[in-house]
Parts: structure tokens; C-alpha cells; sequence
């Protein structure tokens, strides 16, 4: 499950703002609906194991299961309209009552903080992280697939909101601030990007022979930003000669990559091997 949780500061906590001034009346609600397409829209479907979580005002916390969600639409007043529905259900829940309504297939709704929605984080095992351009930066970070984003909506995070996610990793996507949408798609971009890393094959880049080389060719394909992989063909020899690939090295990349990374060995060591030799 990959999960985003979006801080509202200015957002509606009751039903009575208009669909028609969505970024004014209604408190910038457009920026929080730009995140829930942004983290939940395919082209033609959604993404089933992602959860969207908005918290509204520290107040109200509306939660939108994509395995379930029905009726979720790419414009932005349709969605205005869903999360209208879901403040309307709120009078419905007793006080003190922390039990969550679904108000329409796959929205949840309950009062609730940030506090205990980063609570409800822990209990379920997710990995917890903020978005924010003063971070490690995400590529040389390593989470699980199973990860919580914390982001804020059109407004920086209060110093309330730092206090209570102070102890959390901050990991950045660059130094230029960018939309909440923008940093969703982003991190849908590189957590696919390494999920299929994790499931895809490696394949044959170049042959050389000797270790020392070996490790000149993956480093210059690294300093391209082109994972590579030695392996070694056969051991090495005690004897200080290299005979018939005694010494073969094979460098792998992804397939991804291999047509880029072929190109950058050839410019600049030397012809290159058959992919299939």
C-alpha cells in the first residue's frame, strides 16, 4: 500500500461552501482535489493500492480507499462534490465516537487530527515520511513499498505541524518548491521506477576482463545515473594470469537502460561485444 497524507489548512470542515469558487469560498479545496487525482488517476483506471488521506484544519479526516472508491471523477468539481457529501456525514457521528463513515463507496470520514491519523499510520506498520525540499534527497533514500508521504496543501507546514512530524525523515524531490500535485506525481514516478527495478531482470552490457576495469566501466555508468552490476563469469585465479575468461567480468544493467549505457561504453573505451556472445 502506498499511502499520502495531505494537510488542508485552509479547506471547508462543513458542507456549506460552494462548488462554483472552489479556490476562493472554498478555501483553495482545488489544491486538495488536484492531490486526490494526482495520487489516485491512471489513464483509464486508479491506482487500487493507494490511499489518499486528507486532514482538514487539524479538525476532520477524509480518507479515500482506491481499491474501493466508486464514482471519483479526473475534474475537480466532482470531486469537490464527493468530499461535500463526506462533511455532510459528519454530523452523524456521536461525539467522542472515533469510529469513521463511509459517506459514499471508498470516502471515509471522522473527526480526527494529525495527531491520531499519524497514530492510525503506526498501527498499520506503514513507513512514515515528510515531503519537503529541505531533505535527503529521494534517490538516495531507501523506504518500502509500503510507505506514508506527509504533504501540505498551498501553504507551508505550520510550526505546529513541524512539531508534531519533526521526528519523521524529511526527503526531498529538489530545492525548487512545487505544487502538492506535482510532488505526488513525482513520487508515483520514482517509487514505480523502483518497484520494477525490484521485479526486472538485469542484462548483458558489456564483457571486459579484470576486476580493475570492470569497476571503471560501472563506475562511469553509475556517474551517468545508470545502476549497474558485476558479475564475475568464473573465479579468479591464484596465478597472476587471466586465460581463456578466467578473469571475465560481465556488466549488467536493466534493460531500461541498456540501450543508453552501450552508448556511453563505446564512447569511451571500446567496441562493443555482441549483446548475445
Amino acid at each position: 500500500m502506498r499511502r499520502f497524507v495531505i494537510l488542508g489548512h485552509k479547506a471547508p470542515v462543513s458542507p456549506a461552501f460552494t462548488l462554483d469558487d472552489l479556490p476562493g469560498s472554498a478555501g483553495r479545496i482545488d489544491v486538495l482535489c488536484r492531490a486526490i487525482g494526482a495520487s489516485l488517476f491512471l489513464s483509464h483506471d486508479l491506482r487500487r493500492d493507494v490511499e489518499v488521506t486528507l486532514v482538514l484544519r487539524d479538525q476532520v479526516e477524509i480518507r479515500i480507499v482506491g481499491s474501493r472508491v466508486k464514482r471519483l471523477n479526473p475534474d475537480e468539481r466532482s470531486t469537490a462534490a464527493l468530499l461535500r457529501k463526506a462533511l455532510a456525514r459528519l454530523a452523524e457521528i456521536e461525539d467522542g465516537d472515533g469510529e469513521e463513515i463511509e459517506s459514499t463507496p471508498g470516502i471515509f470520514v471522522r473527526p480526527s487530527g494529525l495527531s491520531e491519523v499519524l497514530d492510525r499510520v503506526y498501527q498499520t506498520g506503514s513507513h512514515p515520511v515528510m515531503l519537503h525540499e529541505h531533505g535527503d534527497p529521494i534517490e538516495s533514500m531507501e523506504f518500502p513499498e509500503d510507505t506514508t508521504f506527509f504533504l501540505s496543501d498551498h501553504e507551508e507546514f505550520s510550526e505546529d505541524d513541524y512539531e508534531r512530524l519533526d521526528h519523521l525523515e524529511r526527503v526531498s524531490l529538489g530545492r525548487q518548491p512545487l505544487h502538492t500535485s506535482q510532488c505526488i506525481t513525482i513520487t508515483h514516478y520514482l517509487m514505480d521506477l523502483r518497484r520494477n527495478d525490484t521485479n526486472a531482470e538485469l542484462v548483458l552490457c558489456h564483457k571486459v576482463w579484470g576486476d580493475p576495469k570492470a569497476q571503471l566501466v560501472k563506475n562511469l555508468l553509475e556517474d551517468f545515473g545508470i545502476p549497474a552490476t558485476i558479475v564475475s563469469q568464473a573465479s579468479q585465479s591464484h596465478l597472476p594470469l587471466i586465460v581463456d575468461g578466467l578473469g571475465e567480468m560481465r556488466i549488467m544493467v536493466f534493460d531500461r537502460d541498456l540501450h543508453r549505457a552501450r552508448e556511453i561504453v563505446a564512447d569511451y573505451f571500446e567496441e562493443l561485444i555482441d549483446r548475445d556472445d
